[in-house]
């Protein structure tokens, strides 16, 4: 990575090509804000998302792999002159979080989620195979 000075960066677009490479797409955000735990319960990998302020019919959940993949759009819902603002930190557009799964044994027909008060929680059942119960044998001594 090269180094650049403060005043060349002049662009979001610059910033983000000199950080992650010339490829790097400034109109999809990776979502640094949509923070995720992980964990299991009975059975299931659980995945509670944070994704406060965005609408649940803007938001797209697939399974890529051992990958939760969460992608949406968050709407611009009014209209604020740029000249207006003194702070701007909430980040409008589309956006794209990859969540690592502990197993890539899922049963991918069952997979649930529900929105409430601004979290996403996706319920990820194992696959029967991954829960199988093994037989502890004793031995006399």
């Amino acid at each position: 990575m090269n180094l650049i000075r403060w005043k060349e960066l002049d662009s979001l677009d610059k910033l983000m090509n000199n950080f992650f490479g010339q490829d790097y797409n400034v109109n999809t955000i990776k979502c640094p804000s949509c923070h995720a735990d992980v964990y299991m319960k009975e059975n299931n990998i659980m995945a509670d998302i944070d994704v406060p302020g965005i609408d649940p019919k803007d938001v797209e959940i697939t399974i890529e792999g051992n990958y939760l993949r969460v992608t949406g759009k968050r709407q611009e819902e009014n209209e604020i002159n740029e000249q207006d603002f003194y702070r701007k930190e909430i980040i409008k557009g589309s956006f794209e979080r990859y969540i690592p799964l502990p197993t890539d044994q899922i049963d991918d027909e069952n997979i649930k989620a529900v929105y409430k008060k601004g979290v996403l929680q996706v319920t990820v059942p194992k696959k029967e195979e991954e829960r199988k119960k093994i037989e502890i044998k004793v031995e006399k001594e």
